[in-house]
This record gives structure tokens, C-alpha cells and sequence, in this order.
């Protein structure tokens, strides 16, 4: 099973086909060659151009035109491409004959009808092949990522249903704490009203796919404010975010887990800095966050929370983002990267 892996990962597996097509159509053919070498050379050739057909269709044309329900573009460009590889195919191979010439019997590819069914007709019915296979795959894996969605918004649903017990009781309450609380405190009012602020959010504004932007940077400061109040003065806590971070909507909750895990790994020996920047230019919308740390052993595990938002942005954001995460000795940090 590893070999097969690391076949599919390095995309082996394309190679060993195309060899395998090779050496099949070499056996099949070489008696219709007057030599080794150009039997060799039109294998070589036949294959090139079969190959680069089949990848420029399932790359280029499938992905910019059939997947944009462009479907007569579609027609006229994977036919203009057959007509175009079989018209160089056969020019090339006569130039690979030539110096053959006296000792070929039987040209290949003389007349229009062997033009056709040596080589127009196979080509259109191989890459057609191959295109209808990779669009089978692709949408096989469009289905798997669909189901995986539907499951995980199904799991995170059933997990707010059980997190949501009786919400109004709940905030009724905390309003009643809020006026048992003296008003000579004001830090412990503001502080509730922070954490009453907290679970509205979460509570009420995190049903839909996206939200805006602002009301997730208005929830981090929420959050960074009751963290400024747990923490001593040695916690230096720097939240800022360009002007041009507004107007563009992102999954709700994705950011915290990130800042979640720089207080969770602060170093408990040392000054600690938390630093979280967000910034957007040209649609790339860029949230970094760094914290000092405690050396931890090479390959420790980033916590059940970084995985879980890695699988979310698999899932919502998939070949729209970028996560890099550089742990190291003294610092930890995180950027992410989306297109918005």
C-alpha cells in the first residue's frame, strides 16, 4: 500500500502507462517499419503527441471551458486540437521516413482514408477517452468533497444543538449578574458584558456559511480584551488590522482556533507577545499570528483545534488558501491566506 501511495503521489503511475503504451504499440508495429529506429522514433512521436493532447484537454480545455458550461467552445477547440496533432503527427513521420524511402513498399499514411483511421479517428476516440474518464474522477471527487461538507456541517450542527441549552435562560442570567454587580466595578461589568457578547456571537450570528468580516475582527477583540484582563502585565497582546480589511464576508469562527492556540502554547518562563495582524490587497486576505512559545520536541502535534480548521478550510476554501505554520524554539506562528 505504500508503494502505490508514493506511485500516486509522485504521479508515477503516468509515466508507467505511457511506457507501457509505448512498448505495447512498439511490439504491435514494428513489422509495418523498415528499421529499429524510425519504428522507435514514430512510437516516441505517437506517444508525445497522444499524451500532449490528452493533458491539454483534461488541463486546459475541460477546466476553462467544459467546467464553465461552455460546451460549443468546447467542441470547436478539442476538434481544432485532434485536426492540429494529427496534421503535425503525420508531417513528422513522413520526415522521419524520408531518409527510408526506397525500402518502404507501403507509405504510411498516403492516402486520406489511411490519414483517417491511423490517425484522426484514433486520436479523437483516445483523448475523448481520456477525457471522459477524467471528467468521471473529477466528478467523483467533487461528490466525495460534497459528502464531506454535508457531514461536517452536520456534525457541527448537532454539536451547537448540544452547546445550545436554553440561550435565553442563559443570558437572562447574565444579566441578572450584570445588575448584582456594583457600579463602583466597572471593570467587572465591562468584563461581563464581553463574555455576554461572546456567546451571542456564537450563539446567534454563527448560523450562516459566511459573515462579515467585521463582526468576526469585533469578536477577536472581545475575546483579546477578556485575555488582556486574565493575564499579567508580562503578556503583551498587539491586535491590528489594515483599513482595507472590510467589505468581504469569511466562514465564521475560522480565525479564533488560531488565536486560541497562541495563548494556549505561551511560554509560562519568559515575557510572552502575542501579535495577530490581518491585512487584504488585490482579493488575498492575509491573517498572521506569532507568539512566543516553549520549545516543544520536533513533530509534536498542533492540537485537535488546528486540525479541525485545516479540515474546515479543505472543505470551504479548498485551492483557495494558504496555511503555513512555522513552529520554533521560542516562536510560534501561523499565516493564512484566502481568497476573498
Amino acid at each position: 500500500m505504500d508503494i502505490l501511495k508514493t506511485i500516486t503521489r509522485l504521479r508515477l503511475h503516468h509515466v508507467i502507462f505511457w511506457a507501457a503504451f509505448f512498448v505495447v504499440w512498439i511490439t504491435l508495429r514494428i513489422d509495418d517499419y523498415p528499421d529499429l529506429t524510425p519504428t522507435v522514433l514514430a512510437g516516441l512521436l505517437k506517444i508525445v503527441s497522444l499524451a500532449g493532447a490528452v493533458y491539454f484537454t483534461n488541463y486546459v480545455l475541460i477546466p476553462k471551458f467544459l467546467y464553465k458550461k461552455r460546451y460549443g467552445t468546447f467542441a470547436l477547440s478539442f476538434t481544432v486540437l485532434v485536426g492540429a496533432t494529427g496534421f503535425a503527427v503525420i508531417k513528422i513521420l513522413n520526415w522521419i521516413l524520408l531518409p527510408y524511402a526506397s525500402t518502404i513498399s507501403h507509405w504510411p499514411n498516403a492516402t486520406l482514408n489511411s490519414q483517417l483511421y491511423d490517425v484522426y479517428i484514433p486520436l479523437f476516440f483516445m483523448v475523448g477517452a481520456a477525457a471522459g474518464i477524467k471528467f468521471y474522477i473529477d466528478q467523483i471527487r467533487t461528490l466525495h468533497h460534497l459528502q464531506s461538507a454535508l457531514r461536517a456541517g452536520a456534525e457541527q450542527e448537532l454539536q451547537f444543538l448540544r452547546s445550545q441549552i436554553n440561550p435565553h435562560s442563559l443570558f437572562n442570567s447574565l444579566n441578572t449578574i450584570y445588575f448584582l454587580i456594583r457600579k463602583d466595578n466597572p471593570l467587572a461589568r465591562e468584563t461581563l458584558l464581553r463574555f455576554s457578547d461572546l456567546l451571542r456571537y456564537q450563539l446567534y450570528e454563527c448560523n450562516s456559511e459566511k459573515i462579515d468580516i467585521a463582526k468576526e475582527i469585533q469578536y477577536l477583540e472581545n475575546y483579546l480584551a477578556l485575555q488582556r484582563l486574565r493575564h499579567d502585565e508580562q503578556y503583551h497582546i498587539h491586535f491590528e488590522y489594515a483599513p482595507e480589511v472590510k467589505d468581504f464576508e469569511i466562514a465564521p469562527l475560522l480565525l479564533m482556533p488560531f488565536v486560541e492556540n497562541a495563548f494556549k502554547h505561551i511560554s509560562h518562563q519568559t515575557a510572552n507577545k502575542v501579535h495577530i495582524q490581518m491585512e487584504r490587497e488585490n482579493g488575498r486576505f492575509s491573517f498572521t499570528v506569532k507568539n512566543t512559545c516553549e520549545s516543544r520536541p520536533q513533530g509534536a502535534p498542533g492540537g485537535i483545534g488546528l486540525a479541525n480548521v485545516k479540515r474546515r478550510l479543505e472543505l470551504l476554501y479548498n485551492g483557495k488558501h494558504s496555511l503555513d505554520i512555522a513552529p520554533g524554539a521560542h516562536q510560534f506562528a501561523v499565516t493564512l491566506t484566502l481568497l476573498v
